[in-house]
């Protein structure tokens, strides 16, 4: 019995109807998920260079080899110095700074080499390796380091204190490396 004022018509859809509003939908579908995975592999072979690195331990104090940060480029791409930048954040002192505008002859007070916080020794004993003007190639690559101090004045480190190390492609926007280091241990 058909429900009343519906007359002879019959509204529900067929099998064969159902089944083509299904294809449609799935042909739909694909053709989003591909557009969405073109778009990911066009960003991925954009992408910036690899470098494997690793860290000295941090050690602290106020002598001139106390609070240096190192880090040794282990393998990958060689990457051209102007395009790095370096962010350090200290957590237990809320200070956070990045160095940048490399290779620099030194770091100085007028914010041209770093902005943020005055995290990094100024002048020429707060820099060294392949970011130092005067040492450089102006490239970072497979057994070269990069190196600055933490200022003791400013940012007294203690045992156990964490510094954030993010070493940035700065052309390609992309993370080369990122440690956690534990002063005084290593």
């Amino acid at each position: 019995m058909l429900p009343r004022g519906s007359g002879d018509r019959d509204r529900g859809l067929s099998r064969e109807g159902v089944a083509a509003l299904g294809f449609g939908l799935t042909i739909v579908m694909m053709a989003v998920v591909g557009g969405v995975l073109m778009g990911v592999g066009d960003s991925l072979s954009e992408s910036g260079p690899g470098v494997s690195a690793t860290a000295d331990p941090v050690a602290p104090g106020d002598g001139p080899n106390d609070q240096w940060v190192r880090i040794h480029h282990d393998n990958g791409d060689t990457v051209a110095v102007e395009n790095l930048s370096v962010e350090v954040w200290i957590p237990a002192h809320r200070m956070r700074a990045t160095l940048h505008n490399l290779p620099t002859a030194k770091i100085n007070r007028t914010w041209t080499d770093y902005d943020g916080n005055h995290v990094f020794t100024t002048g020429q004993d707060g820099i060294a390796g392949e970011i130092d003007a005067d040492e450089t190639d102006s490239s970072w690559s497979r057994t070269e380091t990069i190196a600055f101090r933490i200022s003791d004045r400013r940012v007294p480190l203690e045992n156990g204190q964490e510094i954030v190390v993010t070493i940035h492609h700065e052309s390609t926007e992309t993370e080369l490396a990122k440690f956690r280091l534990t002063v005084g241990e290593g």
